[in-house]
């Protein structure tokens, strides 16, 4: 039977609705994936921080570092990375009281974690923050007095002094290791401590840690990949289990800026401290530029 090109078309066609439904869902996922990888660069400034930073506020230049200090706090910020970092000035020297030093502090936004997060997410992301690549939110609170913290659990006297709300940063479902924006809000809703560092990470780096997840998606797979990593450490056989992550130097490093994307595990190893033990897309383990520079100057002390 000749076909002519209609009944081709017509065939093709039906093929085409043929397709699996779970295919055609990865293909969506696979499309989506490759949307919007970018990770854009968010920089903060005393413009758009809620912060009063007092009378006769002065602007000084050491090296890389630009600050903006008044009688009630310092802004400052790294002209190399364009980390921001937002504090009060000092304290009153000397031992005090936890009543005292709440005195010297703003009073807090709120007693309420879950309203702090909401409240310091909101003044962030009006701030610039891109909303797409925050994935969450956590909360860290400083106590004074009561002694020391016991499993995880405060005394009983201990008295609150402020929560600070940090964002959490992903790109495509992947967590990005090393970004930070937080803030501990008054109760104005003005901070009188925050910082920002948010590099822009490159679509490729993104890219590349999507298809590391979808690589170890399976537990065969995933064994198979930590079996080469033992071939250069041994140790990562007893490691925790790990993530895909996005990792990047640090805020205060001032060498090329590198991204990467990384299998991230934690290694326990009996009498030493917990190690982050990172592998690239081959098992290998890796260190990022900013931790070979850490590591040398640990070997000179040592020399």
């Amino acid at each position: 039977m000749k076909l002519n090109s209609v009944t081709i078309c017509l065939l093709l066609a039906l093929g085409a609705l043929q397709i699996p439904q779970a295919m055609a869902d990865e293909m969506e996922v696979d499309s989506a994936s490759l949307a919007n990888t970018e990770g854009l660069q968010y920089v903060h400034s005393i413009e758009k921080a809620r912060y009063n930073l007092g009378i006769a506020a002065q602007r000084e230049t050491e090296g890389p570092y630009t600050r903006i200090v008044g009688d009630k706090g310092v802004f400052m910020e790294d002209t190399v990375t364009h980390a921001t970092l937002l504090v009060p000035n000092a304290l009153s020297a000397g031992p005090k009281s936890t009543a005292a030093l709440r005195a010297e502090l703003p009073q807090i936004l709120t007693s309420n974690p879950d309203k702090h997060n909401a409240a310091v997410k909101a003044y962030l992301l009006e701030a610039g923050v891109p909303a797409s690549e925050v994935s969450g939110t956590h909360v860290t609170t400083t106590m004074a007095g009561g002694g020391q913290v016991q499993a995880g659990v405060q005394p009983a006297d201990s008295k609150l002094l402020f929560y600070t709300t940090h964002l959490e940063r992903s790109l495509n479902g992947i967590p990005v290791e090393g970004s930070f924006a937080f803030a501990a809000l008054d109760n104005q809703g003005r901070s009188f401590s925050e910082g920002v560092y948010w590099p822009a990470i490159s679509a490729q780096v993104v890219k590349k840690a999507v298809a590391l997840k979808r690589k170890l998606s399976s537990a065969d797979a995933l064994q198979q990949f930590l079996g080469k990593a033992k071939t250069f450490r041994s140790d990562v056989a007893d490691a925790e289990a790990g993530e895909v992550r996005i990792v990047h130097t640090s805020a205060g490093h001032h060498g090329a800026f590198e991204a990467r994307a990384v299998y991230s595990m934690i290694v326990r190893n009996k009498g030493q401290k917990a190690q982050i033990v990172r592998l690239d897309e081959t098992g290998t383990p890796i260190t990022m530029a900013d931790e070979v520079k850490v590591a040398t100057k640990d070997v000179a002390k040592i020399k």
